[in-house]
């Protein structure tokens, strides 16, 4: 296997790792973030404010969880299949990496003011690899690696 094949594959195990670990650090922050809040709920001021924030932060936290656990198991089928090569992998990985930057751009921009910060954290932890992935998928060792039939 080629370095930079390599590479991609270690970049998608490490990615799979970050992305488990950064969902889990967003939502233990809302949580955080909430219990706090309800242990103030009974001072009068302008919690009510801080709540609904605070419920955004939780909600959008769960829903980044849930799909930083999705992408983090693709990327684990995409690395573990690497040694049986095929184009097809190949050009998978290439999507996957463009699918990367596109919703680590949209998270940047439509929840950088109401995520956590691991949330923050991930988006460009996505945008980063997904660019990486690319860049390395596309150098001609790699297409040679992927075009080479194996049984």
């Amino acid at each position: 296997m080629p370095q930079l094949v390599n590479a991609a594959r270690s970049v998608l195990f490490l990615l799979a790792g970050l992305l488990i670990v950064l969902a889990l650090a967003a939502l233990a922050e809302a949580n955080a973030t909430e219990s706090s809040l309800d242990r103030h709920s009974g001072f009068p001021g302008p919690l009510p404010s801080a709540a609904h924030a605070a419920a955004v932060q939780t909600s959008v936290a769960q829903t980044g969880m849930f799909w930083s656990v999705i992408y983090a198991a693709l990327a684990l089928v995409l690395a573990v299949r690497f040694g049986k090569g095929g184009n097809t992998l190949r050009i998978g990985t290439i999507f996957y990496g463009a699918w990367l930057c596109v919703i680590g751009c949209f998270a940047l921009a439509l929840t950088a003011d109401v995520a956590p910060t691991a949330t923050v954290i991930a988006a460009v932890v996505e945008l980063a690899s997904g660019a990486l992935l690319i860049v390395l998928m596309v150098q001609k060792e790699g297409i040679t690696w992927f075009s080479t039939p194996r049984h």
